[in-house]
């Protein structure tokens, strides 16, 4: 990649991403957005006796996003609605061997609520 189409992706990333951006990229010298923009909850830190999620790469196809959490880590999550089923997707800040998103669930309603409950507060992951 030349250095000019890194620049790039760089400048579309802090347009869309600008918390991200300064987390990988470093801050912009006029960046007054700051790290965090607070507009949805942080996952608590994973307990050491939390239920591990089965996570998968496959993608379910489109769905539409029910809550989320704070995009300014390296890892957030999504509460995704698939007609009936519903999943979390967990994404994360590209890093080798680590997949980008990967999903978990095909669960009802009420048990993906609990399951998102339990990742919110630490006791899954």
């Amino acid at each position: 990649m030349s250095d000019a189409d890194l620049q790039v992706v760089i400048r579309r990333v802090r347009a869309a991403y600008p918390w991200i951006a300064a987390i990988v990229f470093g801050p912009e010298e006029d960046d007054d957005v700051g790290l965090c923009p607070g507009v949805a909850p942080h996952p608590a830190v994973p307990r050491p006796d939390r239920s591990e999620l089965l996570w998968c790469v496959d993608s379910p196809g489109r769905g539409r996003v029910l809550a989320h959490t704070c995009a300014c880590r390296m890892t957030w999550f999504e509460l995704l609605s698939y007609g009936g089923a519903y999943r979390i997707r967990r994404n994360t800040v590209p890093r080798p061997s680590v997949p980008a998103v990967s999903y978990a669930g095909g669960w009802r309603r009420q048990e993906a609520d609990d399951w998102w409950r339990r990742l919110i507060a630490g006791y899954a992951g």
